[in-house]
């Protein structure tokens, strides 16, 4: 069991484009947002485009943007030079034991630097496994373990440590208690089970956990009661507003770290994820190192600034480090705002990769172009199929593992986009060419 005290006190401390996606569809508030991935048009999305699949659960659609501006394919490679994220062993937080298969540029954790290496789930119903949707007769986590378990095991046999899974994408389920001027008061419906539930069955399939907790898709603005009978808050209001904002670190964010922290399994939850891709939730200019200013659609989200945003990230990742000791990213939807979560107090950074994106911001350019040497950089998302890539799974992965970037996690399990089924093979083969190194 990692010793997340000790793992506390060695901390680091710290447009033309749009999001992994191709275009941004009406919501269909009749469904709501089912489920999706990163790239496309129809479907249903989450952290953007084309439709994945939710069980059990209705459908809608979103999705979007249009591509950046960018340079050529650079050569070369090196990465970041790897910190401590957290650590845990003997008396002030040393290691007790000299770790046998460092990986370079990794995100040391409990004493192991490695290469994070896995897949997306990241839901297997959208909006629901974290607290359920009665109104869809749809069950948290602990109301289907089987299924959930099952999932889990199949992604460990096949090479996954670590899942990225997302808690609260969009604010229209069980999940979270509202007063009613639509701040939030509190973790509802199943949620502490939910969470223990995917801990527990973390640690018996043997796999470790990314939890993120948001996604942009949690800004569409607030609908009450449309045709599915539901009222769903946005988070734009809510993270603009300083005090709205404490409301949700405190009844939202903290009791979501402290039932970690009280479970015999937290040692399964590896990192966190504060939120999906939120630069499409974003408008004007970026506050750091010139990068592209944000340009999400008004006539959907509620919009928020860089620096609104930023102390979103800031705030939570106080709580959840405090709480739990576990280092903190932020998904950011693309390398093009490489510097944009830089000053958010973050441990490690984490983008997404996408064809739109390496078309002008390729994967194989080194890291330091991207100016990201100072922390450990994750490949938080990318097409399993490698649709749109021009490039197999095994050379993107292999590339990303000799640039040194931080980790490599697949999107995903339930989007049928990019199917899981013909992504396995893949996957195991590159776990198992190097089987320390990406394994916590």
């Amino acid at each position: 069991m990692r010793n997340w005290l000790i793992l506390l006190g060695v901390l680091q401390l710290s447009a033309a484009g749009s999001g992994c996606v191709s275009n941004l569809d009406d919501v269909d508030l009749d469904g709501l947002d089912g489920a999706g991935g990163d790239t496309g048009s129809s479907g249903t999305a989450s952290s953007g485009g084309p439709a994945g699949t939710g069980t059990g659960g209705p459908t809608g659609t979103d999705g979007s943007g249009t591509t950046g501006t960018g340079g050529p394919a650079g050569t070369g490679g090196g990465g970041p030079t790897a910190t401590s994220s957290s650590a845990s062993g003997g008396e002030g937080g040393t290691c007790a034991a000299e770790d046998t298969c460092p990986f370079e540029g990794g995100v040391e954790i409990d004493c192991r630097r490695r290469f994070m290496y896995g897949v997306n789930y990241a839901w297997r119903d959208f909006g629901a496994d974290f607290g359920g949707q009665t109104r869809w007769s749809q069950a948290g986590i602990s109301g289907k373990k089987n299924q959930v378990l099952a999932d889990l095991q199949d992604m460990r046999a096949h090479g996954v440590d670590v899942v990225r899974w997302w808690i609260y994408p969009r604010f229209y389920g069980d999940q979270i208690t509202f007063d009613g001027q639509g701040n939030p008061t509190g973790l509802g419906g199943t949620s502490v089970q939910d969470i223990q539930a995917a801990l527990e069955l973390a640690d018996q399939a043997e796999v470790n956990v990314m939890f993120t907790l948001f996604s942009f898709d949690g800004f569409y603005k607030t609908t009450h009661n449309p045709p599915s009978g539901l009222s769903v808050w946005s988070m734009g209001p809510i993270v603009a507003d300083a005090s709205r904002r404490a409301r949700l670190i405190e009844n939202v964010v903290r009791p979501i770290a402290q039932t970690v922290a009280s479970s015999p399994h937290r040692h399964r939850m590896l990192a966190w994820d504060v939120i999906n891709e939120p630069e499409w939730a974003m408008t004007g200019p970026s506050l750091h190192g010139g990068d592209p200013a944000f340009e999400g659609d008004s006539s959907k989200f509620d919009l928020v600034t860089h620096e609104q945003m930023e102390a979103l990230a800031k705030e939570s990742a106080a709580v959840l480090r405090g709480e739990t000791g576990a280092p903190v990213s932020v998904g950011s939807a693309a390398i093009k705002w490489g510097q944009a979560w830089t000053h958010a107090d973050v441990d490690f950074y984490q983008v997404h990769m996408y064809g739109w994106v390496n078309e002008w911001y390729p994967y194989n350019k080194p890291l330091s172009e991207y100016g990201l040497t100072d922390k450990p950089v994750v490949m938080g998302e990318f097409p399993s199929n490698m649709d749109g890539m021009n490039v197999t799974y095994d050379k993107f992965v292999s590339d990303l593992y000799e640039l040194r970037y931080a980790g490599a996690l697949s999107w995903s399990i339930t989007d049928t986009n990019f199917p899981w089924s013909s992504a396995k093979s893949a996957v195991k083969a590159f776990a198992d060419q190097h089987p320390c190194e990406t394994r916590y």
